[in-house]
Order: C-alpha cells, then structure tokens, then sequence
C-alpha cells in the first residue's frame, strides 16, 4: 500500500519520509513516531510537514483520506 501514496508525492520521498509515512498511517502520534524511529520530536515534526507539503495536504485526515481514495 506504500506504493500508492509514493506516486501521489510531488518529489520523491526519502527513506526516513517514507518510514515516518507509515507510521503516521498506522495511527502512531508524532511523538511515537520519534521514539519508534530514535529521533527527536522535532526531527519527527520536521519530516512530517514535508510530507504533508510533497502531497499537498494540510493534515493527517487529509492524508489519510487521499491514501484510502489511492488505494482503493
């Protein structure tokens, strides 16, 4: 399903970007996220507007909503 969401992206995602996406789709909070991966909250943050800038969305919902429309 990653896929899906990787050809929705205006540039391409990084390695770290597509983890924090996962996750981020799996439910996990920002934070958990930044524990999960070793990472501070803000590095966490940091990853997560830009995704959220390379789809062009303004929210989780939103992404959410995109994957689930993409996927299906």
């Amino acid at each position: 399903m990653l896929s899906h969401g990787l050809q929705i992206a205006s540039s391409p995602l990084s390695p770290p970007e597509r983890k924090v996406m996962h996750l981020l789709l799996t439910g996990m909070t920002e934070k958990e996220i930044a524990q999960q991966l070793g990472l501070a909250a803000s590095t966490t943050h940091q990853y997560v507007t830009g995704l959220y800038r390379k789809i062009n969305v303004k929210s989780r919902a939103a992404l959410t909503s995109l994957w689930l429309n993409r996927a299906a």
